[in-house]
Parts: structure tokens; sequence; C-alpha cells
């Protein structure tokens, strides 16, 4: 299929390939990568899955096709301060994988979809690559998104290690660590960021330009480590889906910090936003976009000091 996306921003923001590897022991898995909080691309993850040769549309179907699924469709339309996301419509699975077989370009997507409370014989397709401990075993999800949809500039509230491998086609990730918080617009109570960094405004969001980060194709068979906190925004560049396994933050802060967003920031945010909404939303939004452009000013204050 065409590429519907090209490179991101490639002459505005510094982004890296990210490293791709095989035959990691846990041990140095563990200090390459989790410990240092760097994605990787793992080529041999989910070599020995009977899911990366079973799992096609026609299998899919035949499992899972009559099942009523809901769809969500672009975030650009959503409330821009506003996190939870309603479905647009609701459709036969069947109808949904001909969409994404077919490469038909589209907004609609399905995440942190359960499959496998539907279809528990799933389960047995996969397994918990020993690579690292503290598999989350009860919140396998999986994500489908139409060519040309994409997902919102995030990081996930509790920040867990994400393994995502890929099925279908290939997904446009792109990452920054916690250290390039201070140019993505965090909005406030919320982990995710104020600006579209696939159509990036740089006049609304100048600090977007300073950001350094990482950028990967993920093709079916290749499994994503995404450590914890890492922001990442998706594009689908054509009809795919993916797997999601997930771990425990290895840190005891980590594991606190991740409970605290969960259960009193997001519980905050969505208290006040069920009084105030619009003064709530138009509150964030003006907060991420001042916080920011005053580091980006202080920032060359220093510069042109120097």
């Amino acid at each position: 299929m065409v590429n519907l996306w090209g490179n991101l921003n490639a002459l505005a923001m510094k982004l890296h390939p990210v490293e791709e590897v095989a035959g990691l022991d846990p041990e140095t898995f563990y200090q390459s990568y989790v410990r240092t909080k760097k994605p990787v691309k793992l080529l041999d993850y989910a070599q020995d899955w009977p899911a990366t040769q079973k799992w096609t549309y026609d299998y899919l179907r035949a499992v899972a096709g009559h099942h009523v699924v809901k769809l969500h469709g672009a975030w650009q339309d959503n409330e821009p301060t506003k996190i939870e996301m309603p479905p647009v419509k609701e459709v036969p699975f069947r109808d949904y994988l001909d969409m994404l077989e077919n490469d038909v370009e589209s907004d609609l997507r399905i995440f942190l979809f359960n499959l496998f409370r539907l279809e528990p014989q799933l389960l047995e397709d996969f397994c918990y690559t020993p690579i690292m401990e503290g598999y989350l075993k009860d919140y396998p999800y999986m994500f489908f998104g139409c060519a040309g949809s994409d997902v919102r500039l995030h990081y996930d509230i509790d920040l867990s290690n994400v393994f995502i491998t890929q099925f279908g086609g290939t997904k446009r990730i792109t990452l920054f660590d916690q250290s390039q918080t201070k140019y993505l617009y965090k909005l406030p109570f919320t982990t995710h960021s104020a600006a579209d960094i696939g159509r990036a405004d740089y006049e609304k969001y100048p600090a977007l330009q300073y950001a350094e980060g990482y950028q990967t194709d993920l093709k079916p068979g290749e499994t994503l480590f995404m450590p914890g906190g890492i922001w990442h925004y998706i594009q689908y560049l054509d009809g795919s889906f993916s797997l999601s396994l997930r771990t425990l933050n290895p840190s005891r802060m980590g594991k606190l910090q991740g409970a605290y967003n969960v259960l009193v920031i997001r519980k905050l945010d969505e208290f006040v936003n069920k009084y105030y909404k619009n003064r709530w939303s138009d509150f964030k939004l003006k907060r991420a976009i001042e916080k920011t452009n005053e580091i980006i000013a202080e920032q060359e204050k220093e510069r042109q000091g120097q």
C-alpha cells in the first residue's frame, strides 16, 4: 500500500532508529533496556508463537467474526482534553476485519480489546516469553486500526512495560522518554499531550521542534518493547492489528507512581471534569501550552546569555 504518512516531521524533530536485537538473555535485556528505560525491537520474541502463523484475517473471522465490536473514531474529534473516547459505531467483527484486510482508509480503531475473554482458546496461540518477570496475565490486549488511523501521543498511566507484537500490516511508532516531557505539551492531570504531532502546528506548539526521540516501523512478527512511562504516538500505515502484553514496572517507585496515577490523579481529573467540563478543559489546554512555552522561553534566554 502507498505510505499515507511519510516521515513524521523528519526535519523538525530529531528521531533516532530503534535498535533491533535477537537472542537476548533476561539479564542482558534487563540491564540494557529495562533498567535504562530504552525501547528496543525484539526480532525473536514471538518466534515460537503459533499465533504468528495462525492469526490471519480468515482465522479471526472464523473464530470470532460473529461478535459485535465497538469502533472508535479519530481522537481529534473528541474534546481536546477529554481522555475517555466513546465508540462511534458497532459492527460485526468480521465486517471490521474486512476493512483491515482490504486497507480501507478510515479513522476507525479498536483498542484495549480483551478478545480472549470472548474466545479463550486464542490464549493457546501465544506465550508470555520469559525474558522478563511480572507479566499481568489477566490483561492481554489487542489493538486494531484501519489504514490512516492514529493514536494520540501519550504514555500509559500505570507505567507498566509493554511488549507489542505486530500482525498483518505495519505501524509507525514514535517514542519519547520522560526527559522530553517538557517539550510535549503534557496536559495537567493526564498522561496525554495536547499536540497532534502527526500534523504538527509549530506556531501553536513551537517546543515540539526541540523534541528528540525514536521512530520505528513495526512489521509482522516483530515486537517492540516500550518501557514504562515512555511517550508513544502510533500511525497505522495500513490496516493491521497487534497483541500487547504488559509487565509491572520493576521498580518500587514506579509501581507506587503508577498506582497513584490510576487511583488518585485520574479520579481527580474525572471528578473535576464532571462538574466544570469546558472550564476545566480550557484550563488544562491553556496551562499545557503556557507551561511548555515558558520552558522554551527560559532556554532561549539562557542561550542568548551565553
